[in-house]
């Protein structure tokens, strides 16, 4: 897998995990909804200020978005909002 994949990979796992939607992460981080979806897809790579953003919405550091995933199966999805 490449990075961008990887990177896309785990910022979807994370966005699930706290329950946010694509529309709600974009807004806080402040982007556009294609462009987190095109990161998530690994379609796009994301600048270090965005990258910055997004870990600090999801209360991750930033190393963990680019560590190649262990665990390939999302979170349970519960009423993301």
């Amino acid at each position: 897998m490449d990075l961008k994949h990887t990177f896309g990979k785990n910022l979807k796992y994370y966005r699930y995990a706290k329950c946010l939607t694509q529309a709600k992460l974009a807004e806080q981080v402040g982007v556009s909804v294609n462009y987190l979806g095109r990161l998530e897809r690994g379609k796009h790579s994301a600048d270090f200020d965005v990258i910055e953003k997004i870990t600090k919405v999801l209360n991750i550091k930033p190393f963990e978005l680019f560590l190649e995933p262990t665990d390939t199966k999302l979170p349970r999805r519960v009423d993301m909002q």
